[in-house]
């Protein structure tokens, strides 16, 4: 599980850019897929809590949250299109 704190503008600007990817995310809770994986969610208090719940077997968790932190850190940062890795 991954706790990441975010303002209230953060987190929406956040559902804004995965929604332009195609990942739907509705209201403050609630589950998200994409590829393989799908995550329950949960924003409040300035924290939002990402939980893995199903995945592709050959992809550890470890990894998944590390790329979501990742992603989402630099979402945060306002990053829209530089390729990292």
């Amino acid at each position: 599980m991954i706790e990441i704190p975010l303002t209230e503008e953060q987190y929406a600007d956040g559902v804004r850019r995965l929604q332009e990817k195609g990942i739907a995310i509705a209201g403050a809770a609630g589950t998200l897929s994409r590829d393989g994986v799908t995550a329950r969610y949960s924003y409040g208090d300035g924290k939002l809590t990402i939980e893995v719940v199903d995945r592709p077997f050959f992809l550890p968790v470890s990894l998944i949250e590390q790329q979501m932190r990742g992603y989402i850190e630099k979402a945060m940062a306002g990053d829209s299109g530089h390729s990292g890795a």
